[in-house]
């Protein structure tokens, strides 16, 4: 086998080699995984945003009660005031005091009632969360254990390829291999080709008459590239 020959099949391994790292990144075991895992992620954080949101409403609903009993305790020293008074204009000062504090104490009430109310659709919604966050996780577990089985096949395959590689790249004379390694990443790690009839299987363009006599007057010592993608070119 020539060196150039030994060199296309450096260059159908490492090919193989890249198509397994895309098919490992593109695994449906990968991406079942994947998507598994954002929706646990994105329940987490829902539940999360749900219980910092009914600490902020038991909050509010603590103020509100701290706050009746002050409108409260107010009220109540207002109407003893009342009994007191016998001036009229007094009276009706107080009696409209009164009055402003018990549609605030009414106002609180309110707001406190849609407190609650939201408070319990919360915490419903939380205990859906949950249920939905455990279930989540029981199948991300077991999609990762079908990601590992699917990892380690591609493992395998990888470790024979790496196999395969070392042993033909020990063929190859040392500069003719490190051109061949120099060249791989401007060609998209291609960049060796053959030459089918008048085509290139590295570019998939057709070389003229003129261009392929010239390719085969190319001196031994010299490395016969595509005139259209300057691939390597082994006819």
């Amino acid at each position: 086998m020539s060196d150039l020959e030994r060199l296309v099949e450096l260059q159908e391994i490492d090919s193989a080699l890249d198509h397994s790292a895309y098919r490992r990144s593109h695994l449906p075991e990968r991406i079942h995984h994947r998507e598994l895992a954002a929706a646990t992620t994105a329940a987490r954080a829902a539940l999360t945003r749900n219980l910092e949101r009914r600490a902020a409403l038991d909050s509010e609903y603590s103020a509100l009660e701290a706050h009746g009993r002050e409108l409260d305790t107010k009220i109540a020293r207002l109407e003893g005031q009342m009994r007191n008074v016998v001036v009229t204009r007094e009276a009706e000062a107080i009696q409209r005091e009164i009055g402003l504090l018990r549609s605030e104490r009414d106002a609180d009430d309110e707001r406190g009632l849609l407190v609650l109310e939201e408070n319990e659709q919360l915490a419903a919604e939380a205990a859906a969360l949950q249920e939905q966050i455990d279930a989540a996780s029981i199948a991300e577990a077991d999609a990762a254990a079908a990601l590992a089985v699917a990892d380690a096949t591609l493992d395998r395959e990888v470790a024979e390829l790496a196999d395969r590689r070392t042993a033909t790249a020990a063929d190859v004379p040392s500069a003719l291999l490190a051109e061949y390694d120099t060249r791989r990443p401007a060609f998209a790690g291609v960049a060796v080709a053959r030459l089918q009839g008048t085509r290139c299987t590295g570019c998939h363009l057709d070389l003229s008459r003129v261009e392929i006599e010239a390719l085969r007057a190319v001196p031994g010592d010299v490395l016969p590239e595509c005139p259209q993608c300057a691939r390597i070119l082994v006819r």
